[in-house]
């Protein structure tokens, strides 16, 4: 199943045979025909040649193992009937079909650029008395061919291999002994939850919880449960506080496990002896994400480290090692890419929106700010709600704002509004504060919802802000004061300033 298959194609019949018409013709012509007949007999054949390390066109490869550095791997198809292959030492895990394709193929035609040496005398030279590595191909008619392979050829494209019990040493490109070369855990299937293809294939969202160890709460994502149209994110954080958040920063940590995918499958054990060595019996970093038809759970433990880098060079992060729970075929641990673990270091405050709530102002009925025990009621009238528009597609509007029955300027109003939304949201808070609220704020809706925003003296400089009733955010207190002068503002027919 080894050896040289050597081709011959004769492409200049039509050619000798005007030449020898030729000569018929005009016999004298000695030199012209001389020079005619060199020149077909030169393109009358054309040799191409061909190495084979493997060659079988008619039995059916069964099994392959290989023995290397890497741990090598035992490739065949299981006792119980199935038509796929499975590396034995992974079966538990997803395994990559494309890979296992590839590695039979060349099973069953291995092909050499050039020999080396036809009967080589000294294996010694090529890294063949002591090989680096070998496979053996089993095959349905009985036979089983054992390859080794030896050094890199000098241009590091090539490796010497040759068939056991053989003198012929061939050259064999790195990239078709790529897989043979193999561990068992590189032929795990890296992708570990798919991502949808389509926003129809999407799932409903349900609840996702990340806890880590550098925190004492835990931060959880959820829909909005008001589902508002329009709002850039249709998710928010509903513990340890409440807030809306902005799509840029918080679409990688509430979609992200969906295809998650890993650098590297490090081992398919995951016993107790196994987590704690990679740092995964006391993970820094938990995230789950549950909802119909999915509960995964993703556990991250300790940095993962390039070990090819020299201990006298810059460490290189390749991310951390990993477990998921959930996902089918992943019974492993895994080197998941820093860069696709946005839980492990992400901020509150990088993911949420500048908004303090998110209702559209046409959808209220009313909105009431009490200061110091004095209310202020804006009774509203619009002429529809969010989602409405007139005849000629013109969206709903505020038509008309009164305070105890005088009107209210409308656009100083919106900008007044347009204030309270931009309340600041940079520094969150989870110190609930004493005594009753100097400030509250109450968006009320049409659908009988309501926001409602309060704000406790803190220090001189600032103030603690409860978000329909859970403690959310520390603010300056100057932009309490700006909202005091910008109501007496508006009540007596002043603009409504922005800063603070």
């Amino acid at each position: 199943m080894n050896g040289k298959v050597q081709g011959i194609i004769i492409c200049g019949v039509i050619a000798a045979s005007l030449a020898g018409m030729l000569v018929f013709l005009n016999a004298s012509d000695g030199d012209a025909k001389k020079e005619d007949s060199s020149a077909a007999e030169s393109s009358s054949a054309a040799e191409t040649e061909h190495y084979y390390v493997l060659y079988s066109d008619e039995a059916e490869v069964t099994s392959l193992t290989a023995e290397n550095a890497a741990g090598g791997f035992t490739l065949d198809k299981p006792a119980s009937g199935k038509s796929s292959w499975t590396i034995e030492e992974i079966n538990s895990v997803e395994q990559n079909k494309a890979m296992i394709d590839d590695v039979i193929s060349k099973c069953e035609m291995l092909e050499a650029s050039k020999i080396a040496e036809e009967h080589a005398d000294d294996m010694a030279k090529y890294g063949l008395a002591e090989p680096q590595a070998n496979f053996t191909v089993s095959y349905s008619n009985g036979d089983t061919v054992k390859v080794l392979v030896g050094d890199e050829a000098p241009d590091s494209k090539y490796n010497y291999v040759c068939v056991e019990g053989t003198d012929m040493v061939q050259m064999v490109l790195g990239s078709r002994l790529k897989y043979f070369l193999s561990g068992a855990e590189d032929f795990a299937d890296l992708v570990l939850i798919d991502k949808p293809v389509s926003d129809s294939e999407w799932p409903e969202y349900g609840k996702e919880t990340v806890t880590r160890s550098d925190w004492d709460y835990k931060v959880v994502f959820e829909n909005d449960p008001k589902n508002i149209e329009g709002m850039m994110s249709s998710q928010v954080i509903s513990e340890p506080i409440f807030a809306y958040l902005n799509i840029t920063g918080s679409s990688a940590v509430t979609h992200g496990m969906w295809g998650l995918t890993a650098y590297k499958c490090v081992t398919a054990s995951n016993d107790e002896a196994t987590l704690k060595e990679y740092g995964l019996d006391e993970p820094r970093c938990v995230v789950t994400l549950k909802g119909e038809d999915y509960d995964y759970k993703l556990s991250v433990g300790n940095e993962a480290f390039d070990e090819s880098v020299a201990e006298t060079d810059t460490p290189v992060l390749l991310g951390y090692y990993c477990t998921i729970e959930g996902a089918a075929g992943c019974n492993a641990v895994y080197i998941i890419p820093e860069a696709s673990l946005p839980w492990v270091t992400f901020k509150i405050e990088d993911v949420i929106s500048n908004l303090m709530t998110s209702n559209y102002l046409v959808d209220l009925e009313k909105m009431s700010i009490e200061f110091d025990g004095e209310e202020t009621v804006y009774e509203m009238t619009t002429n529809g709600g969010s989602s409405d528009t007139d005849e000629n597609g013109k969206a709903a509007d505020v038509t008309a704002v009164k305070v105890g029955g005088k009107d209210i300027d409308i656009y100083q109003y919106k900008s007044l509004y347009q204030f309270i939304m931009g309340c600041p949201t940079n520094e969150i808070c989870f110190d609930d504060p004493e005594g009753e609220p100097q400030v509250v704020i109450k968006e009320i809706r049409k659908d009988g919802g309501e926001d409602v925003i309060e704000l406790y003296k803190d220090t001189a400089r600032r103030y603690i802000v409860k978000l329909n009733g859970k403690t959310s955010f520390r603010i300056q207190s100057t932009w309490v004061d700006s909202l005091k002068s910008n109501m007496d503002s508006l009540y007596n027919g002043g603009k409504v300033s922005d800063t603070y």
